[in-house]
């Protein structure tokens, strides 16, 4: 995958989150949790931009276990800063019900399917590829 096409469809996906947020912010029972929304996917967007820089580079290394071990850590830094984030929007705003976390997950859903399409892309990327149209 090159950077062009992995920043064409980074911000396509995030259009839909966009959009998917503006219409969340249109139903009232939701609509005070937008705040979460934006900061979720301003978030996910460098998750997304990080990983796919970090999965290229092993994707494309010598080491056969580079490209798991990038996978694994980034899956475990994203859990625990995606916990920390719920906790202290939930610690901070004291959100009156758990309908917070309703546009949070859909905002979380998008992104995640996201990363699993260019990961999948990044995975069949042989060793010491020859990447001369990444641009």
């Amino acid at each position: 995958m090159t950077y062009k096409t992995f920043f064409t469809q980074l911000l396509l996906v995030t259009l839909v989150a966009v959009v998917m947020i503006v219409m969340v912010d249109q139903v009232p029972a939701l609509s005070a949790y937008t705040d979460l929304s934006w900061v979720t996917c301003a978030f996910f967007v460098f998750v997304c931009i990080n990983l796919f820089f970090f999965g290229h580079r092993a994707a494309s290394s010598d080491s056969k276990y580079a490209f798991t071990n990038i996978i694994f850590a980034f899956m475990m830094g994203k859990m625990m800063l995606t916990i920390g984030l719920v906790m202290g929007y939930n610690n901070f705003m004291q959100p009156t019900t758990k309908l917070f976390l309703v546009p949070f997950f859909m905002v979380y859903l998008i992104y995640t399917i996201f990363e699993t399409y260019f990961m999948m892309k990044l995975g069949k990327v042989s060793p010491n590829e020859d990447n001369k149209n990444e641009f």
